[in-house]
């Protein structure tokens, strides 16, 4: 009977670690995943839409929890700095229709 005792306090000392490790880890993940949405620019977001970044760093900010979904949406589809600056748009640009 001993031997159940000593593997169940084995078990919560690990879990505890664990769970201590994992605490630890994720505020660093979280600030991790903003400094990479804040340096991140606009052109490199998914949607393409002008606000995504402000979005994305407004959720990490106020949701943590979001990191972990910027993470393999954003982060692991696209390098940062990986793709080239698109050319700026100019006003001709939007007055002649696209054929």
């Amino acid at each position: 009977m001993e031997v159940f005792g000593v593997l169940a306090m084995l078990g919560f000392v690990v879990q505890v670690i664990v769970l201590g490790l994992l605490a630890a880890a994720f505020p660093l993940f979280w600030v991790w995943m903003l400094v990479d949405a804040l340096l991140r620019e606009d052109h490199e977001y998914q949607g393409g839409g002008p606000n995504d970044k402000v979005v994305w760093v407004v959720l990490i900010a106020l949701i943590q929890v979001v990191a972990v979904f910027y993470f393999f949406m954003v982060y692991r589809k696209l390098k940062r700095g990986s793709l080239p600056v698109p050319p700026p748009a100019t006003v001709a640009d939007e007055l002649v229709p696209a054929t």
